[in-house]
């Protein structure tokens, strides 16, 4: 009788790595042995092997190993009290698979996103989320390039420079997630001692973070910085500061009258109910600061989760929409959202379009994020008059407010914050730090807003 053929680790890595998760049937069939032989080999695999499912379930896989990071990571969160719990264990695996094991029950909404055995394919989009954007993240981002080898700019990342980032430096992300423990340990240490600072260090921040970059960086995101602030009640609180360039330059005249405008947006919007409490301005060293809580922070030291709408939309629905009321609408039909979010986003939508805010992309709204569903619309942000922002070299452009009318679906949320809107530019206007020629602007906007949205 013939001795059972044997089998190396060399022969079940190639289908263990490309067919990903298999059956000891289908890897007895692709090497033409018993399943005996194949559960044996498998053994020498040792910690590489993932094993998933139970009895005829089972299914096999190989983690992949990231030089210097690893090849699996516990997953912390810290809650708005600035407690911690291990959320999950995440994996890297073969064939841009990743794997989410969740500690308790699996959150409401993982279901639509992985398989029974927490299988992505592609990076989670709840940690891709969470990469350094914009002008913060990138300065971030340049910062550690070097040393954790990795592009500079975080838009050419892929999913690996993502989690290189996240395990080693990824402390202080948005939102209430920590990738291993040596970043908890500092995120923990950064909340117990606060480092505040007061308005008049300003200047001095604003020219460090000016001279990170050249101008404004792309996107016409503004330069700003983060830092911790006393409250009026003398807790600290984690802001992001917005500042113009020199008041005394045409330029930086007209990115402080944004920066007001901008105030004076989440003023009545806060009063609405869907906007942040807490926002301060401030001429400080010959610029305009604008200071804005961060809302996925507590001034206990906590956290509160956040994912933006741009993740969301593309991990559950895939296509591109027209704006935020569009995707919202493919959310609720997704079982992610309720028609009471849309109403808020209808809104929110109405009046950036009343005020001329040109920049509501789909980065530009959040959702509170947790284990349960629907998720829930988070404050406003970024909602300022976009369309008078200065051109890509600086230069003041003549542009008109004609806002198009709404379509029959908007037309309500159009009448209802056209009061809103009203609000906004008469309180603008009065506003004595508004330049004149920003004045005159705001002047001629206001009648346009009432009128189309009648």
């Amino acid at each position: 009788m013939a001795r059972p053929r044997t089998i190396t680790l060399q022969d079940l890595g190639p289908p263990l790595r490309g067919r990903a998760p298999v059956s000891a049937v289908e890897l007895a069939a692709v090497l033409r042995v018993n399943r005996t032989t194949i559960h044996r080999a498998l053994n020498g695999f040792g910690d590489q092997l993932v094993k998933m499912g139970a009895t005829r379930r089972t299914r096999y896989a190989l983690r992949r190993e990231l030089p210097g990071a690893g090849n699996q990571w516990p997953l912390f969160r810290i809650d708005a009290a600035g407690g911690v719990i291990e959320w999950a264990r995440l994996e890297a695996l073969h064939d841009r698979l990743w794997r989410v094991s969740w500690l308790e029950d699996a959150p409401a909404w993982a279901g639509q996103f992985a398989n029974r055995e927490g299988l992505w394919h592609g990076f989670p989009w709840f940690l891709g989320d969470v990469r350094p954007q914009g002008f913060l993240g990138r300065a971030i981002a340049r910062q550690s390039s070097r040393a954790l080898r990795v592009p500079e700019d975080p838009r050419q990342w892929g999913d690996d420079d993502t989690l290189v980032f996240l395990q080693a430096a990824g402390e202080d992300v948005p939102g209430d997630l920590v990738l291993g423990e040596d970043c908890l340990r500092r995120a923990l240490a950064r909340a117990a001692v606060p480092e505040t600072r007061a308005e008049a260090d300003f200047p001095e921040l604003a020219a460090q973070a000016a001279s990170t970059t050249s101008g404004t960086s792309a996107g016409g995101e503004q330069p700003k910085f983060s830092l911790t602030l006393r409250d009026p009640a003398g807790l600290p609180c984690e802001m992001l500061v917005k500042f113009s360039p020199p008041l005394d330059q045409a330029t930086g005249r007209r990115w402080a009258d944004l920066l007001l405008a901008e105030y004076h947006a989440h003023a009545v919007l806060e009063r609405a109910g869907l906007g942040l409490a807490g926002v301060r301005i401030h001429d400080v060293g010959g610029r305009r600061f604008l200071m804005v809580p961060r809302f996925d922070r507590t001034p206990d030291g906590g956290r509160r989760g956040t994912v933006s709408l741009e993740s969301l939309h593309a991990a559950a629905i895939g296509s591109l929409p027209r704006d935020w009321p569009a995707a919202m609408e493919s959310l609720v039909g997704a079982g992610l959202a309720d028609r009471q979010e849309i109403a808020k986003v209808r809104h929110l939508h109405a009046f950036g379009e009343l005020i001329g805010n040109t920049d509501m992309h789909l980065g530009n709204l959040s959702f509170w994020w947790d284990d349960a569903l629907p998720f829930r619309v988070a404050p406003a942000y970024d909602m300022l008059p976009m369309l008078w922002a200065p051109g890509p070299q600086g230069e003041l452009v003549t542009r008109t407010f004609a806002p198009l009318p709404p379509v029959p679906a908007m037309r309500e949320a159009w009448q209802e914050t056209a009061g809103w809107a009203a609000e906004f530019w008469r309180n603008l206007t009065v506003d004595e730090r508004l330049s004149e020629e920003f004045a005159v602007i705001a002047r001629r906007a206001r009648p346009t807003a009432l009128a189309i949205s009648r």
